[in-house]
């Protein structure tokens, strides 16, 4: 375990999954006396971005849930591979499972993280609880537009270390306007240069183009009526990344699925690092139900 978390009651943990060696952040039990919660996060940052979730879980209800969420190959912490696909991040969350010992989990994914998880929840099925799809475009394949528009900005800006140009594009794409987090309480901006750490840590930005090493969202719309799960989205209605018409779509492509839909009122692309505790709460209450 490596002591590298900006909250007391979030752990760092070390492990090698196939071809490449990556870190998950842990809170609460272990698997073994506890409902188990694996987070997928988007592109371009790392699991560093679910501690405030994890921490509000363990907050506000402790050791009710086992929370995992993993660096994905080539972000954060994770090693990088030479080709990275969305097919691969599939088998790197089986991979981590099977490694941790999670026989089944509720499976949250964020941004590109929802189209994983939706990728996932289809391919294995036996191994998810519940699908969560936070700020995310799954099932379908419309690009996020914001992010798109600055990849290859951010890309170079990284490359150049330019920490303060990188810091004002995630904060237009990814956070409501003026408040971070909860309206400017503490941590503050600590959290938010502690965030910002794992965006210069990307190793791999992909190409723009459909492709072999493309991350570009793909439209499972062919494939998710296949889904029985119970399917939670939770969007902010001020998102720069994602176009609000989006999300009349969405609820017409989970019509005939066990979907509900909580809206953040004035958030933007980023709830759990918004209001983590709300977030916290909105999943705790979905899981349930269940």
């Amino acid at each position: 375990m490596i002591e590298d978390t900006f909250y007391d009651s979030v752990s760092l943990h070390r492990v090698r999954l196939g071809d490449f060696a990556t870190v998950y952040r842990h809170s609460g039990r272990d698997w073994q006396d506890a409902e188990s919660i694996v987070f997928v996060h988007g592109s371009l940052v790392s699991g560093r971005w679910w501690e405030p979730a994890l921490a509000a879980f363990q907050e506000l209800m402790p050791n009710k849930y086992a929370c995992y969420a993993p660096d994905l190959r080539s972000h954060g912490d994770a090693d990088t591979p030479s080709l990275v696909t969305g097919t691969d991040f599939v088998g790197d969350l089986l991979a981590l499972l099977d490694q941790i010992g999670l026989r089944q989990a509720h499976l949250v994914g964020w941004a590109m993280g929802g189209e994983v998880a939706t990728r996932f929840a289809l391919a294995h099925p036996e191994r998810c609880l519940s699908l969560v799809l936070i700020s995310s475009l799954s099932p379908y394949a419309t690009a996020e537009l914001g992010s798109q528009a600055t990849r290859e900005f951010l890309a170079q800006a990284t490359e150049r270390g330019e920490f303060e140009a990188v810091a004002r594009i995630i904060r237009a794409n990814s956070l409501r306007d003026g408040r971070f987090p909860l309206d400017n309480s503490p941590p503050g901006n600590a959290l938010f240069y502690y965030l910002l750490q794992s965006v210069m840590n990307v190793h791999y930005f992909p190409p723009e183009e459909p492709g072999p090493s493309s991350l570009r969202l793909s439209d499972l719309t062919e494939r998710h009526t296949d889904l029985t799960l119970p399917v939670l989205s939770v969007h902010g209605n001020a998102d720069a990344s994602i176009p609000p018409e989006y999300w009349e779509t969405a609820r017409r492509a989970w019509a005939n699925h066990r979907f509900e839909e909580t809206i953040f009122e004035g958030g933007g692309h980023s709830p759990p690092i918004e209001g983590p505790r709300r977030f916290a709460i909105t999943l705790d209450e979905f899981f349930s139900t269940l």
